[in-house]
């Protein structure tokens, strides 16, 4: 079973929601919300790391389809490196948190850092919907790697 479709949902959900409350947090001067906002960005990161990796478990199957070999390429790619950008926020902001710095200046930046990852989630999430949606990527691997098998089963029948 393909688990990629139904757990890339969280993360695509998740980040920009919490890009969002910090957002909010900082314009209200709300600094409890900020904690919020991380945990948001937390789970987010926990879910784009288990939707990168049945992601590229999902693609093998297209591996050799040179139709879209290069989009899926393009689409992991892109993926990856979103998933190292809300790595790298989460880490970041971290010691911010643990030491109820969320006053702080150096917060804005990871916020800044934040937008950034939910701008590139959104381009991946694009990319991968017109997978889906355009190309038939993983809706279509049985009829294709079935292809001809049908017409046989097919000609038994008389329903």
């Amino acid at each position: 079973m393909d688990w990629h479709p139904l757990v890339i949902h969280f993360p695509i959900a998740l980040w920009p929601v919490g890009f969002l409350v910090d957002l909010a947090a900082w314009a209200r001067r709300r600094e409890e919300w900020h904690g919020f906002a991380y945990l948001l960005q937390a789970l987010a990161t926990v879910g784009m790391l288990v939707a990168v990796l049945t992601g590229n478990a999902a693609a093998v199957v297209y591996r050799d389809d040179g139709r879209v070999a290069d989009l899926i390429q393009r689409h992991e790619d892109l993926a990856t490196l979103a998933l190292l950008i809300f790595l790298v926020t989460v880490l970041g902001r971290l010691p911010l948190h643990l030491q109820g710095r969320l006053g702080d200046w150096k917060l804005k930046g990871w916020i800044l850092a934040a937008g950034l990852g939910a701008v590139l989630m959104g381009t991946t999430a694009h990319l991968g919907g017109e997978l889906v949606y355009e190309r038939g990527v993983g809706v279509k691997v049985e009829s294709a790697t079935n292809e001809g098998q049908g017409e046989n089963d097919d000609a038994g029948n008389s329903d």
